[in-house]
């Protein structure tokens, strides 16, 4: 961060002088401005959420009516427009029927939430618990202060000091 002293501030200020606003605007026009502004934001979404549900009612509604009228169908009339009787439904709803949505109840999405918040708490504990080692600690337990976070999230699959490369190297020889 850049720190100025008193002197270095009012030089600064006479090389760039700034001129005080001495006219106020009238916060009662303001205030009646967001007022009105905030009212027709809330009015739209209210049009917007009835002509949803007015559109979903509409639908629902026609598709309740062709239904009636197909299964009102003799076999025969059925199949010379080429329909089956167990095909009504996905004739009028499409895929719709066969698209099965998991249903999450409030029990299990507050377990799955609290699961994500323990795994995320106990991450973030192991490195403050890491960062707090010093770098002969660190090395003893293999990490460099790059590998913290990797080791963290458990993607650990060759760390900085790892020396399994340099080990391997040697084509069998052995040391003498």
């Amino acid at each position: 961060m850049i720190s100025f002293t008193k002197k270095e501030l009012e030089s600064i200020a006479l090389l760039n002088p700034v001129k005080a606003i001495t006219k106020s605007a009238p916060m009662d026009v303001l205030i009646a401005r967001a007022h009105r502004e905030r009212s027709a934001f809330i009015s739209g979404l209210v049009v917007k959420g009835f002509s949803k549900v007015a559109t979903a009612y509409k639908t629902r509604r026609q598709n309740a009516i062709a239904m009636t009228q197909l299964h009102g169908m003799s076999n025969r009339e059925l199949s010379d427009i080429g329909i089956a009787r167990c095909d009504i439904e996905h004739a009028i709803l499409g895929d719709t029927v066969n698209e099965k949505t998991p249903k999450v109840t409030f029990k299990a999405f507050v377990a799955l939430l609290a699961v994500k918040y323990e795994a995320w708490r106990q991450q973030r504990q192991g490195y403050a618990q890491l960062m707090a080692m010093d770098s002969r600690q660190l090395s003893d337990i293999g990490l460099t202060r790059g590998d913290i976070m990797a080791a963290v999230e458990g993607k650990v699959s060759v760390l900085a000091n790892d020396n399994i490369v340099a080990a391997n190297a040697n084509s069998g020889r052995w040391a003498s």
